[in-house]
């Protein structure tokens, strides 16, 4: 019988989505998640820097997508849901 708890997923079972190659940038930081390299909420912000710089977002645009991105991140219960499984921090929107 489930608990509606979501279950904890290891840092290991984490696969990005449309990543192939693994020396891809995203491949690495996950790698470094992987070997506790860094932590879960580290490996968050670095794809989102990977995500703004691939989407070659304008360094006077950058503040104001990042908070977009952190207020998505504070309000769709799904993609919270997903953060505490991997063991980040669903961020403060206000943060910044």
């Amino acid at each position: 019988m489930s608990t509606g708890a979501p279950a904890a997923v290891s840092p290991a079972s984490v696969k990005p989505a449309g990543v192939s190659s693994a020396s891809s940038p995203q491949a690495a930081v996950l790698g470094d998640l992987q070997a506790a390299r860094i932590t879960p909420d580290e490996a968050v912000r670095r794809l989102t820097d990977l995500a703004l710089d691939q989407a070659r977002v304008p360094a006077t645009m950058r503040p104001a997508v990042e908070a977009r991105i952190r207020a998505t991140l504070s309000h769709d219960p799904l993609l919270g849901a997903l953060l505490r499984r991997m063991g980040a921090a669903v961020p403060d929107e206000s943060a910044g």
